[in-house]
């Protein structure tokens, strides 16, 4: 196996108008004197999160987005970018709460994905339950309002076949919770879940 060791120059480039996305160009010497360059998306150290949101009859809150690279709508997660110095399940707890109106104090964490090997942005994937939502309601951005995103409660059956079949953006979440969903829809009489989240996420 080769051994990979990121030499410079790094180069950041930014493309877009309304909304900026940045590609960065690293170089890495291997063992064997070569010199190999990659064109990775997203800034270095961007970080994003989502949330498999489960209401108390265990149906999953989703994202409902049409989605460029592919052309067509995609069920999602509800999901997002995270601010400066955010704590990764507030930020994922926040972006449920903001595009579902859904809140929840039942959080258990997933784990993380890359989502692709050429991808700089760590996502964080947790999974909610008794999911109910908020007083306030959604509070969509202009932008999530234009595009016309909605929300669609679906059961666990239907949110495990649009991941299998290409109609959903997280299937990376999905397989981390699959085992966890699949015991939830057979109705199991114990579940690891654990009691209380960290952070209580209350209604506004």
């Amino acid at each position: 196996m080769k051994q990979f060791t990121r030499i410079e120059p790094t180069v950041v480039q930014e493309y877009g108008d309304k909304f900026k996305r940045v590609g960065v160009v690293k170089h890495f010497q291997s063992d064997d004197g070569l010199v190999h360059e990659f064109t990775t998306l997203g800034a270095e150290g961007q970080r994003s999160g989502g949330v498999i949101a489960l209401t108390p009859d265990n149906k999953v809150v989703t994202s409902l987005q049409f989605r460029a690279g592919p052309e067509r709508w995609l069920y999602e997660l509800p999901a997002g970018g995270f601010n400066d110095g955010e704590d990764p399940q507030s930020a994922a707890m926040r972006e449920l709460r903001e595009e579902t109106g859904y809140i929840s104090d039942e959080v258990k964490f997933l784990g993380t994905s890359s989502r692709g090997g050429y991808n700089n942005e760590t996502w964080y994937y947790y999974i909610a339950r008794n999911c109910r939502l908020a007083e306030s309601g959604r509070e969509l951005d202009k932008e999530e309002a234009d595009q016309g995103i909605e929300v669609r409660v679906i059961s666990i059956d239907e949110f495990i076949s649009h991941a299998k079949n290409d109609e959903m953006s997280d299937p990376h979440a999905v397989l981390m919770a699959y085992d966890l969903l699949k015991a939830i829809e057979a109705g199991a009489e114990h579940i690891d879940w654990p009691p209380h989240t960290d952070v209580a996420i209350e209604a506004a």
